[in-house]
């Protein structure tokens, strides 16, 4: 199954081009916006280059990882992404990046919005959950906005930076969107 392409107002979310690299590499890089995620910045372009490739090359296995771009000016912004895709349990995680100076405008509320949509009523999920370091307020309040539910705190569950973190996680059931 193709990626399908969605579209809001403000955003395009899209399959992944190597046209992508600058502005990727360009986000990635921002100590704002890796630092609040569960990745490291790329070591060089060029590891930038090879790991865009490689998402690239997955998506005739199913990867669901949609570019944010903006459409006034056409510049890959972030990504948004499902994973851990279990059909038979209609369930994924949900991730997200943005650059940061796309932040605070409603952006990444939009794509969400959009993404959580598409996999509630096309894709037939039933439970959508998130996975955020416990200092990442802006993540946390952005999944408190949508009604995530604050399921658990996971003591030193992933290696990041070089070290065990704990995170929460949320979820989102769709039941959940009917009774709010």
């Amino acid at each position: 199954m193709a990626l399908p392409t969605l579209r809001t107002e403000r955003l395009l979310l899209r399959s992944l081009h190597l046209t992508d690299l600058d502005d990727l590499y360009e986000y990635a890089q921002d100590p704002a916006v890796y630092n609040g995620g569960m990745w490291q910045p790329y070591a060089s372009k060029d590891a930038a280059r090879k790991h865009l490739e490689h998402l690239i090359s997955l998506y005739t296995k199913g990867l669901m990882w949609w570019a944010i771009e903006h459409t006034t000016d056409h510049k890959m912004i972030g990504r948004i992404e499902l994973s851990h895709i279990d059909r038979a349990d209609k369930k994924a995680e949900i991730s997200y990046a943005l650059h940061q100076d796309y932040w605070q405008q409603g952006i990444m509320s939009e794509a969400l919005n959009k993404v959580l949509d598409y996999a509630y009523a096309t894709m037939q999920l039933n439970r959508i959950y998130a996975v955020t370091l416990t200092d990442n307020k802006k993540s946390c309040k952005l999944l408190e906005k949508f009604n995530f539910q604050r399921e658990g705190h996971l003591r030193e569950y992933s290696q990041v930076k070089g070290y065990a973190e704990d995170v929460y996680l949320y979820a989102l059931l769709k039941s959940d969107l009917t009774s709010s």
